[in-house]
């Protein structure tokens, strides 16, 4: 052990030297306290030695300072003294002197002394290195909690914040140093409601971790908490999941959507397949009828329109539907929102602002779905208010990054937001808005705003819920952006083209009634019609076609054939027999990929169900005209 000797008298310095050396200590000895200073500032000692009576400063003195250093107390301080008087060694245990020593010093004395100081010293060390150790193992837990991700705050037993670190600070929205010390219950009321409060005080009550989510007040934002009992009081780990959250409810909304488009496609095929009868039927009725007869002929077209809205709502429904893709083309944007923003107001008590820049993007979309969408967008802003009012849509090009809170990719997008000004959502139904068939009106189907997700998605884009409060709810939704110029619909066709011809077309469809329907309207348009009701036997009547010289000019597939091949398939074997087949490929069902991609398929056109004369008519003329060929 290091021993610092302070002592003025050369001899006893020595003397004392000797002694002490004889136990195994290292001894540095200084006549006074000038000189112990200078020894100690080069390093430290643990053990002190001080001769009361020193010139200038003396034992005493030397030891008051010490102990009024910071590290004051990891001295052992034996003082020697000549003084035997009871005040006198009173004095020098209150100068800070761990023990004593009189003069004239006995050896046996002496080494009784320096076991009782060497066991203290021993402890002495200990404690501070355990000091040293816990002082160590604090300084690293506060720096891990000053750089975690999570957010991390603590308060005592009287709910005072004791620590906060700085991603807590931007979780609670304050800053460190405006919370130390204040009441965690009236600094951060939105963090203390009832979804919050029982668990804090769980914890704190039954001195037991507790983990759980909760939300704030709107239910956009979630969080993740650990509050676990601490010093007395609660430390509480918490982290935004509001993202995490967001993706499971999109997941959860798909898996809905989903789930619902297998029974809707389903639906929708076999209705398709009726309307089609009905639809066709009433064509060929009205061919039949006399001119003459107009009240017959108005009821005629009384029902084909009722017949043509059927086949709306059965569009609705294909929207589910797993293969429901868009029948995309690069469209102005800015013209879509202006023409559904003013249609929508027909009979309503809105009005709206409309505020669209010129220079926005185009996209790749189906104009008649995102019309459907912002219908049905205004429809809601409509039910919000009741007594009339403004409402907002707003068009804007944004650029989205890797963390922007979307869930979309990175890229440029068209964004469409439209706001009312009714009462807002309530939070406990935010979760739910897009859920097919809920709904919180009466008279309402609860399809709108579900539909008009299910849309989007299959538009590469999103629509969300991006704010709400009694002030009114913002709806928005986004489109990825394209370069290319807007391409412009096709025409309506006339009838003054039809070309009424001999050629022979062969029909496939599985249903006998379809099949009927569409050899009689092809027979009213002049061609010759052979029906089969699947795959295979159209392969074998376009093979014998082409045997005997007698080639079809064209065939119609249903896409889908309960029990046998459809379309898509057989197509492909058409393909192998006559690379240059005229295909059309038709459906009622849920596989608008191949009506939305014709080309790509092999086919030269598509027919969707339920469809007219009029459009059976239009399809092959298209079917036939070389710049369909791809």
């Amino acid at each position: 052990m290091r021993i610092l000797l302070v002592e003025d008298h050369p001899e006893s310095r020595r003397a004392l030297t000797r002694l002490i050396e004889l136990r195994g200590h290292e001894v540095h000895a200084v006549a006074s306290v000038e000189e112990a200073e200078v020894e100690m500032g080069k390093s430290p000692f643990p053990f002190l030695i001080l001769d009361w009576m020193l010139p200038g400063k003396s034992g005493v003195d030397l030891c008051r300072e010490l102990r009024a250093t910071e590290n004051g107390e990891d001295y052992f301080i034996l003082l020697v003294t000549a003084r035997d008087d009871p005040a006198d060694l009173q004095e020098a245990l209150e100068a800070g002197a761990n023990d004593y020593l009189t003069k004239p010093i006995d050896p046996a004395r002496l080494n009784v002394r320096l076991s009782v100081a060497e066991r203290r010293i021993r402890a002495l060390v200990e404690r501070n290195q355990t000091r040293l150790e816990l002082q160590e193992t604090v300084r690293k837990m506060t720096d891990i909690l000053q750089k975690t991700s999570d957010g991390f705050f603590a308060v005592d037993r009287n709910w005072k914040f004791t620590f906060v670190n700085p991603q807590a600070e931007k979780i609670l929205g304050r800053k460190r140093e405006e919370l130390l010390g204040q009441d965690f219950w009236m600094a951060v009321p939105e963090f203390t409601g009832d979804a919050f409060a029982k668990h804090y005080q769980h914890a704190m009550s039954e001195q037991t971790a507790v983990e759980f989510e909760a939300s704030d007040e709107s239910g956009r934002a979630w969080f993740e908490l650990l509050a676990y009992p601490s010093g007395g009081g609660v430390s509480v780990f918490l982290r935004d999941v509001s993202d995490r959250k967001r993706t499971e409810q999109e997941r959860l909304t798909t898996s809905k959507l989903e789930s619902l488009g297998t029974l809707a496609g389903g639906i929708a095929h076999d209705l398709n397949n009726i309307l089609t009868v009905i639809s066709g039927n009433i064509g060929l009725a009205q061919i039949e009828a006399p001119a003459e007869s107009r009240s017959l002929l108005s009821f005629l077209s009384r029902a084909g329109q009722a017949a043509q809205q059927a086949a709306q709502l059965s569009n609705q429904l294909l929207t589910f539907s797993k293969g429901g893709a868009p029948l995309k083309r690069v469209a102005a944007v800015s013209e879509i929102v202006r023409d559904a923003a003013e249609f929508s107001l027909h009979g309503s008590n809105l009005r709206a602002e409309v505020d669209v820049p010129e220079d926005l993007w185009n996209a790749a979309v189906d104009p008649g779905q995102i019309e459907q969408v912002l219908n049905a967008l205004v429809i809601n802003a409509r039910e919000a208010m009741p007594a009339g009012g403004t409402f907002r849509v707003c068009a804007s090009n944004i650029d989205i990054g890797e963390n922007s809170g979307v869930p979309l990719r990175a890229g440029r997008y068209v964004k469409i937001a439209v706001q009312d000004n009714g009462g807002g959502i309530d939070p406990k139904t935010i979760t739910k808005i897009f859920d097919p068939y809920f709904t919180t009106k009466a008279a309402a189907s609860g399809l709108g705003l579900s539909i008009s997700y299910s849309v989007i998605k299959k538009h590469g884009g999103v629509l969300q819920l991006e704010g709400t409060s009694p002030e009114g709810s913002t709806f928005a939704f986004y489109l990825p952006a394209v370069e290319a110029e807007p391409t412009l619909a096709e025409p309506d066709e006339v009838e003054n083209y039809f070309n009424y011809s001999s050629d022979r077309v062969l029909v496939m469809d599985d249903e006998a009634a379809i099949r009927d329907l569409t050899s009689e309207l092809l027979g009213t348009l002049g061609y010759q019609v052979t029906a089969v009701p699947d795959g295979a036997a159209a392969l074998e009547t376009y093979e014998d076609a082409m045997r005997s010289g007698e080639n079809f000019r064209a065939v119609i597939l249903d896409a889908t054939i309960r029990g046998g091949m459809g379309g898509v398939a057989t197509i492909e074997h058409l393909r192998n027999l006559d690379p240059n087949v005229t295909a059309i490929i038709c459906s009622g069902y849920s596989d608008e990929a191949a009506l939305a991609e014709f080309l790509s398929y092999g086919f030269r056109a598509a027919l969707p169900k339920p469809f007219t004369r009029h459009e059976l008519a239009n399809v092959l003329q298209r079917a036939f005209e070389p710049s369909g060929v791809n």
